[in-house]
């Protein structure tokens, strides 16, 4: 999966774990879940579906790059600044797997709204959202009769805060912190 400003996405975490799929009665195995530690303690579930992260790598620190999808979007009320990821139910110690995400945008290459051909609103957009420890991707298509109502805004911009929910979330890649150690 390709994504704009790939380069720009990165949050600090640490691998927790690597949850091999279980197995499929035709001896295949679903795909893996990998469970990331946030910087606020959350414990992030994420699908590997790409398997871009070496299982190996578990147990270590490291910069992940998150991707939200298939999201719902909305201007966080006027006054509001609000930043991070926050699990979508407050149970201690579950493992969240659609987090919601608070921040402000960052970037907004692609914005793609349509009114023409069908009787309601169709929207495609992908954007960078800083969510205070780091920045996340997010790539979502929305429907409604209308948009505008529905995000607070006809048209998103740079600068605008956000809240994104009911997501899935993929990972693009894991890069583990690279420790020197001194020589004696």
């Amino acid at each position: 999966m390709r994504f704009p400003l790939i380069e720009q996405v990165g949050l600090p975490v640490h691998f927790e774990r690597y949850v091999p799929g279980a197995l499929h009665p035709d001896g295949r195995r679903y795909l893996p879940q990998l469970v990331f530690r946030l910087a606020t303690g959350l414990l992030m579930g994420v699908v590997d579906r790409h398997h871009y992260v070496d299982p190996e790598q578990a147990g270590q620190a490291g910069t992940a790059q998150f991707v939200y999808l298939l999201s719902k979007l909305a201007l966080q009320p006027p006054g509001t600044q609000r930043r991070g990821i926050m699990a979508e139910a407050q149970t201690p110690g579950h493992v969240s797997t659609a987090p919601r995400a608070y921040g402000q945008i960052v970037a907004l290459p692609s914005w793609e709204l349509r009114r023409d051909a069908l009787p309601y609103d169709t929207l495609y957009t992908e954007l960078l959202l800083d969510v205070g420890d780091g920045v996340v991707g997010v790539r979502t298509s929305l429907t409604a009769d209308n948009l505008a109502a529905q995000i607070g805004a006809a048209q998103l911009a740079v600068g605008d805060w956000l809240a994104v929910s009911r997501s899935r979330i993929d990972i693009l890649g894991f890069s583990p912190q690279v420790v020197n150690r001194a020589r004696s």
